[in-house]
């Protein structure tokens, strides 16, 4: 049960804003609190400040939350107070403002970022035009190769709303295994996860030796930080292809206070179950690779050459194998794109024989490069190689 009866700020603000290069808000959401019909104004200085980002780590182009709150030596929410957001990249570019907010009625800040390299957010505080102090969360970007998959699940219990965002992306599976991430921000100020849950994989499609639902032990799980954790998979080309669910099952635990803002020694708090539904959903396929090569790839005048490669597809053999192989009697389609800016047209499709490999005859009287494409299907990835060829 909830004692107290301050409502925790949540991330229900409406700040949902969208980034730029650096992680530049597109627009501000949030208006300043006045301050003056408070007893505690933008005069009171603070001795605490928090700042947190959720996740701390997460895929490029994904959004994250950066929240937190300031309140003074007698417990009391810093309100009113001026801060300016800057972002610090890693590397040579400088930093710069990317956001001002002003904290609300609970001393407390929320703001919506996209930031597309690793650096540092830093908060500077600023009360009746004086800085009072700084704080600063860092923030690691995952590189992304495929398309980035990320979602928000939120529910509510007597008042009180939690929010989780998690941010993967899709998966090309290898013979190899490789890691898969998924990171997890709480997006809720004030509010917590059981160190010892965290969001999970679930297949739709059952494949070799797996089940619909039932997926491998994930390879590790921890938090980084009061609002982020992070859960990793290995995945291999044994695993099923197709769609997998992200699902968080079971609680998060929301405070009723930011901190012991009565002085009564006892911080409450609200279990709010999350609902068993995806959170974000992403697709995992098999790769691929396509290969190209010319008779000649440099010669005067129009002519005929020969394209020729092949297609290798990574296949599950067995329950406990999977193996690169050749593929027969597959089309691939063939493009040109001449030098300068017309870009790619396309010319023909090609079929792989028997033993996977493919050879046509084209006539070329430009300069340019011709590219090779396997287009995939649903449950294998698709690839492509090019070469190119100068007309003189």
């Amino acid at each position: 049960m909830v004692v107290g009866a301050r409502k925790l700020f949540t991330s229900a603000l409406g700040l949902a804003l969208a980034g730029s290069l650096l992680g530049v808000p597109a627009a501000v959401a949030a208006s300043p609190v006045d301050a003056g019909s408070s007893s505690v104004g933008p005069q009171n200085s603070y001795t605490n400040y928090n700042v947190y980002l959720a996740p701390n780590t997460s895929t490029v182009g994904a959004p994250v939350q950066l929240h937190g709150y300031l309140w003074d030596s007698e417990a009391r929410p810093s309100i009113g107070a001026e801060l300016l957001i800057y972002f610090d990249p890693v590397g040579t570019a400088p930093r710069e403002v990317v956001d001002t907010v002003i904290t609300d009625e609970y001393g407390a800040f929320a703001r919506m970022f996209t930031p597309r390299t690793s650096g540092t957010y830093e908060v500077v505080a600023q009360i009746a035009g004086y800085v009072r102090g700084t704080n600063k969360a860092n923030f690691t970007v995952r590189p992304a190769d495929q398309t980035v998959r990320s979602g928000v699940i939120s529910a509510s219990k007597n008042g009180y709303t939690a929010k989780m965002r998690v941010t993967t992306q899709d998966v090309v599976t290898r013979v190899e295994a490789q890691t898969v991430y998924l990171d997890m921000g709480i997006q809720t100020l004030g509010a917590s996860a059981p160190s010892d849950r965290f969001p999970y994989l679930s297949n739709r499609r059952a494949e070799g030796r797996y089940w619909v639902g039932e997926f491998a032990a994930p390879g590790s799980a921890k938090l980084t930080s009061n609002y982020s954790g992070v859960r990793t998979y290995r995945m291999s080309a044994l695993h099923p292809a197709g769609l997998y669910d992200v699902h968080y099952d079971d609680s998060v635990r929301v405070y009723n206070e930011y901190w012991d803002m009565d002085r009564d020694g006892i911080t409450h708090l609200t279990e709010v179950q999350m609902p068993h539904k995806p959170i974000t959903t992403i697709r995992v396929r098999r790769a691929s690779t396509t290969t190209i090569a010319a008779s000649s790839t440099s010669f005067t005048g129009p002519r005929n050459i020969d394209l020729r490669g092949s297609l290798r597809r990574v296949q599950l053999v067995s329950d406990t194998k999977a193996e690169n192989r050749l593929a027969p009697n597959t089309a691939l389609k063939l493009y040109f794109d001449p030098a300068g800016q017309a870009g790619p047209s396309y010319v023909k499709t090609v079929r792989t024989g028997p033993t996977g490999a493919y050879r046509t005859t084209v006539r070329t009287s430009r300069s340019g490069t011709w590219i090779a494409k396997y287009e995939g299907t649903s449950l294998q990835a698709p690839s492509k190689r090019s070469v190119t060829v100068t007309v003189r």
